[in-house]
């Protein structure tokens, strides 16, 4: 269209007397001038040549799942970086760097610093065996222990049955205090392994959760900023809610409800608190458990082995429904992490990368409408 309208134009200036035509000083025609170009990109230039805004090319999953290098560098960037661009055809010699060295001075100087940060990092910077191992040497030593106590109170007592023994040297008996030891180390191991939790806060979940650790919370959302009310008043605020609830009680009445002032940057979330046990209580627990504990104080000459098979099927029964539900649960995250990578790859990645080409539309000159 530009071309057609540039001959128009062009032939409307050669003609004599037409209105286009430049006219002389004297009147006669003007020789033909050649016009002034105009900058027309359908002119000189083919969008083909250009960067496309809309064509697109299908994005090569194959390469990002391999970890295949990218065919070309970065444009902006007169020196690549390694990680971008391919590989050089020669490869090149290292470098030899050299590394300074810190003077014994500077050494001496650092260690106070090098020793309260290795502190601080204590027991984590130790190198510890795994939790499997660790909680097998832990049970190990702790069955072997209880053993050695019943021993010892079968060798000083004139019947297995008679575990108190009276005796006038020693004003305390060392093997019950340590089996109390091993009793108190087995209950706080479970303790500590059933009240092991983690928090998680959803702001947007406005329905009560099907779970019985669900509850709703007040979340402080600026606490950095929130003002400290003064010694007195708390005081005061203290001991008026406690002369209340005194009446209240006296006078048999429901006991008040919470007087805390409202703040306008707390809101009700809910949070649900999940178990996260770790690893080393969780086998101690299942190879040294206080049921375990409670049937060595019940072992006797008559049945020591009935309790030792006992004991065996107690923590083969303990560590295979462990590693059961271990089990269930990595499999339902690998079901639940398949059903994504189905869904994106069928849907979302279809969707949010959509391959698309270009499309040149021509019309015919007979189409075009001559203005002239």
């Amino acid at each position: 269209m530009s071309l057609r309208r540039l001959a128009h134009e062009n032939h409307a200036a050669t003609v004599p007397g037409s209105p286009r035509s430049p006219q002389s000083s004297n009147g006669g025609p003007a020789l033909p001038s050649t016009p002034r170009n105009r900058v027309s990109i359908g002119v000189y230039r083919s969008p083909a040549s250009a960067p496309s805004l809309s064509a697109s090319v299908p994005f090569d999953w194959e390469a990002v799942r391999t970890h295949q290098a990218p065919p070309y560098g970065t444009p902006l960037q007169r020196k690549a970086r390694k990680s971008m661009a391919s590989a050089p055809a020669t490869p090149k010699t290292p470098r030899k760097a050299l590394v300074r060295k810190k003077s014994y001075w500077q050494r001496m100087q650092d260690l106070p610093s090098s020793i309260a940060f290795h502190l601080s990092m204590f027991p984590q910077n130790l190198p510890l065996p795994s939790a499997r191992t660790s909680s097998r040497l832990i049970a190990g030593t702790m069955h072997f222990t209880h053993f050695l106590l019943r021993v010892g109170q079968y060798r000083r007592a004139s019947h297995w049955d008679d575990i108190y023994v009276e005796d006038d040297d020693t004003w305390i008996d060392w093997s019950t205090l340590f089996t109390l030891i091993l009793i108190v180390a087995a209950f706080g191991n479970a303790a500590y392994l059933f009240s092991r939790t983690r928090k998680y806060h959803f702001h947007r979940k406005q329905d009560m959760m099907s779970s019985p650790n669900a509850k709703f919370v007040s979340k402080e959302w600026d606490q950095l900023h929130a003002p400290t009310k003064a010694l007195w008043k708390r005081g005061l605020r203290t001991g008026w809610r406690l002369f209340v609830m005194t009446w209240r009680f006296l006078l048999n009445l429901s006991p008040p409800q919470n007087l805390a002032y409202p703040n306008s940057n707390s809101s009700k979330v809910q949070e649900l608190e999940v178990w996260a046990p770790g690893d080393l209580e969780l086998q101690l627990f299942s190879l040294y458990s206080p049921v375990h504990a409670f049937l060595w104080l019940a072992t006797n000459s008559s049945n020591w082995i009935m309790m030792l098979i006992s004991m065996g099927l107690l923590t083969i029964t303990l560590n295979l429904l462990i590693f059961t539900y271990k089990t269930l649960i990595k499999d339902k995250e690998l079901i639940a992490a398949e059903v994504m990578t189905e869904y994106n790859e069928g849907f979302v990645y279809p969707r949010m990368n959509p391959v698309r080409h270009d499309v040149g539309v021509m019309t015919h000159e007979s189409e075009i409408v001559n203005i002239w």
